[in-house]
């Protein structure tokens, strides 16, 4: 068949080869999983930092995580990277072009704002002034859309019925915000051996990660009762080799590990920095186990199919 193959009738979905590790190009579609990651979590970090904690340090890591790290994965999982430039000129059809739009608006707005704790005094705004307030507003903005849209990017994919729900955009979104608490309290203990304030990060955390278990609860279940291709996708989930890195690396290594390191808190000292660098690294593992297995399980429908 010309326009139309063979597998689209078939009665099983047809497991997407394109984006995630595993994939037809194998690291090199890897590398867009990579992007999404990256993105996601240092765009949280710079939330975090300069938010809740205001650790100029931090913020700079995060920035740099999602300017270097975000950008040449996304080169590498291009075919031509000459021709990165054409991923801006559709952001009125595609959702990765605006995320790209996105992340330069962040990477500009963030840099500006951190500019004047960094010898660049000479600027006309500090970040305590009126106009470093605006620049830190459109930076948060822009973080924002940076943290949701790859979300928005599976949402979009009309023909994955597994992903094509709006419980991507929060799903993604609370994922990126966890993954720049944990981020944080790595870099943080790392320069200073201490975590300041951490009631208030392991109170975020353990709200974050509530939070992300109920999503994923409610993204089951919303599988289970969807199309016959979305519950082959559950069944990829849970009963193949991809179940290793959504049940026992993302839900229990990554979900309930961690959550359950939080009652443990109120212990100081080397302890309670063990225990914080154990969950954060736990929690970074289980946020790109998710995205990787959810990608995994992603079946495109049959063209024939019904419920």
């Amino acid at each position: 068949m010309s326009i139309l193959q063979y597998e689209d009738f078939k009665p099983s979905g047809r497991t997407q080869m394109e984006w995630g590790f595993g994939g037809r190009r194998k690291w090199k579609d890897g590398a867009l999983l990579m992007a999404l990651f990256l993105g996601g979590i240092g765009a949280g970090q710079y939330v975090i930092s300069t938010w809740l904690i205001e650790s100029t340090l931090s913020a700079v890591v995060g920035v740099i995580i999602v300017g270097a790290g975000k950008t040449i994965a996304h080169l590498l999982y291009l075919g031509r990277p000459l021709r990165f430039y054409r991923l801006f000129l559709r952001p009125w059809s595609s959702w990765i072009s605006r995320g790209l739009i996105f992340m330069v608006v962040f990477l500009l707005a963030a840099a500006a704002y951190l500019a004047p704790e960094y010898g660049f005094d000479w600027l006309p705004w500090t970040a305590d002034s009126s106009g470093g307030y605006a620049i830190w507003i459109v930076s948060m903005m822009s973080a924002f859309l940076v943290m949701v849209y790859d979300g928005f990017v599976l949402a979009s994919c009309k023909s994955i019925s597994s992903w094509h729900t709006a419980l991507m955009p929060p799903l993604f979104f609370t994922y990126a915000l966890a993954g720049g608490v944990a981020l944080t309290s790595l870099t943080m203990i790392a320069d200073q051996g201490t975590l300041l304030d951490p009631e208030t990060f392991v109170t975020l955390d353990a709200i974050l990660l509530s939070t992300m278990f109920a999503l994923v609860v409610i993204y089951i279940v919303n599988l289970a009762a969807s199309t016959e291709t979305a519950r082959d996708s559950l069944r990829k989930l849970t009963r193949t080799n991809v179940a290793i890195a959504f049940i026992g690396v993302a839900i229990v290594a990554g979900l309930l590990a961690p959550l359950s390191l939080t009652y443990y808190h109120e212990v100081s000292g080397s302890v309670a920095s063990a225990l914080l660098v154990t969950a954060a690294v736990l929690e970074l593992a289980g946020d790109l186990s998710v995205r990787h297995s959810i990608l995994r399980a992603g079946l495109h429908t049959p063209a024939l199919a019904g419920r």
